[in-house]
């Protein structure tokens, strides 16, 4: 994180979309939102959840939910 904020990144799927992932990675762990909502609180993750979150999303796991 840095001073002020996290510093968000968008996905690399999204190209020129509005409606993105944007993720920030800190000590804490990695912080997700979605770009149409950014004043919402984010969905924070601990390293070993994202990894786990990452490797579902790969294998197909969460398609449908």
């Amino acid at each position: 994180m840095r001073e002020g904020g996290p510093l968000w990144r968008r996905s690399s799927m999204c190209g020129n979309e509005s409606e993105c992932l944007e993720v920030a990675v800190g000590h804490g762990g990695v912080l997700a939102r979605d770009s149409k909502t950014p004043h919402r609180t984010p969905v924070r993750f601990t390293a070993p959840a994202w990894r786990e979150f990452l490797h579902a999303v790969t294998r197909g796991e969460l398609a449908g939910s």
